[in-house]
């Protein structure tokens, strides 16, 4: 068994939110009301939320950009390693987000084992990784400029391919389940 390490003091976090628990449960309460005079069940909807998870994309923790182009500030993460961090501490506030979901070949690990045990000492594990078939990479031997799983040039068509097994590859050592293929063929547009 692997003892989970939250990043953020338990503690803190909950003498923070005991500074404002009583303004919450009057809120909940008129809520609740409210709600069951149009004749919605509370419990029903507090029980489909409390089963509600969520992945958080690892280019979602920087502030500088999207996953297209970066404009990193200060303090954003900029390691794989600081992504996980602060992807734990998003799970740890919200209780909703225990997956990360990476991207290749941005997030590329070479020692997935020793990823995925990180991540489980940070209390969250990997959801579908995700391939980039849209963008060149530096070294890159083909542009998919001109497409890539679709591309008329089977070389092409032939890196994508290694591409996508190499992310599905990472992605079971992980323990991710799921393969989102990122492509601007014209077939996600």
């Amino acid at each position: 068994m692997i003892a989970i390490k939250p990043p953020l003091d338990s503690e803190k976090i909950a003498r923070h939110n005991a500074t404002r628990i009583a303004a919450l449960r009057e809120d909940y309460s008129a809520l609740s009301r409210t709600l069951e005079r149009r004749g919605v069940a509370v419990d029903a909807i507090k029980s489909r939320a409390g089963r509600l998870e969520l992945a958080t994309p690892s280019w979602g923790t920087g502030i500088g950009g999207t996953r297209f182009a970066r404009f990193p500030l200060p303090g954003e993460p900029s390691t794989l390693d600081d992504k996980l961090e602060d992807c734990a501490v998003i799970h740890q506030l919200s209780q909703v987000m225990p997956r990360v979901s990476l991207h290749f070949p941005w997030d590329k690990v070479t020692d997935a084992p020793a990823v995925r045990a990180r991540a489980e000492l940070l209390g969250i594990g990997f959801d579908a990784v995700n391939s980039n078939t849209f963008q060149d990479q530096p070294g890159q031997a083909q542009s998919y400029r001109y497409g890539s799983l679709t591309h008329t040039s089977a070389a092409v068509r032939d890196q994508a391919i290694r591409h996508n097994i190499e992310c599905i590859k990472l992605g079971q050592e992980l323990g991710s389940k799921a393969l989102t293929v990122w492509v601007g063929d014209g077939t996600n547009f």
